[in-house]
């Protein structure tokens, strides 16, 4: 058996063109996940890490895993308005009083925030939030955070 150098190693992983699963993760090759959403789905740990594209024009709910569940420390998601609203996308924080955030307008200002971790849901609000609008949510293992982005005053709220 012949030992492979380093750089040999380091290239072959750059230019590997499918997913390692190490078993408590999985590295894709070159590209974030992406799924599409047209209807309410409960996430899991394992879809950390995905872009979720909000592809429904009626709207729908979207409930992350509890806050205080285990290995949810460190997760992360983020969601994309992909068609405007006519009924809100919520994103449910899994567990009771246990989110925090801040939303901005790409037009200025701040537009809601949630300095303790009391919020329940982060609301794409409906014919308000415009495809482009995003939400993004990390987890420390006791509460979510989320940071989101609109184009639009009223776009993005939180509530509890």
């Amino acid at each position: 058996m012949s030992a492979i150098g380093l750089k040999r190693v380091e290239a072959l992983l750059e230019n590997l063109k499918r997913d390692i699963d190490w078993g408590s993760t999985t590295h894709s090759a070159q590209r974030l996940k992406l799924e599409s959403l047209i209807t309410t789905k409960t996430l899991t740990t394992a879809d950390s890490g995905k872009i979720f594209m909000l592809n429904l024009a009626g709207g729908f709910t979207v409930t992350l895993p509890s806050a205080t569940a285990t290995n949810v420390a460190g997760c992360h998601f983020t969601f994309i308005v992909g068609t405007d609203p006519t009924t809100a996308y919520i994103i449910e924080g899994g567990t009771t009083d246990k989110m925090a955030g801040k939303v901005v307008c790409s037009a200025g200002g701040n537009e809601d925030e949630e300095n303790a971790i009391t919020g329940d849901r982060m609301n794409f609000v409906a014919n308000t939030a415009l495809i482009g609008d995003k939400i993004e949510i990390f987890c420390d293992g006791t509460g979510y955070y989320g940071y989101g982005i609109t184009g639009a005053a009223g776009g993005i709220t939180i509530t509890g």
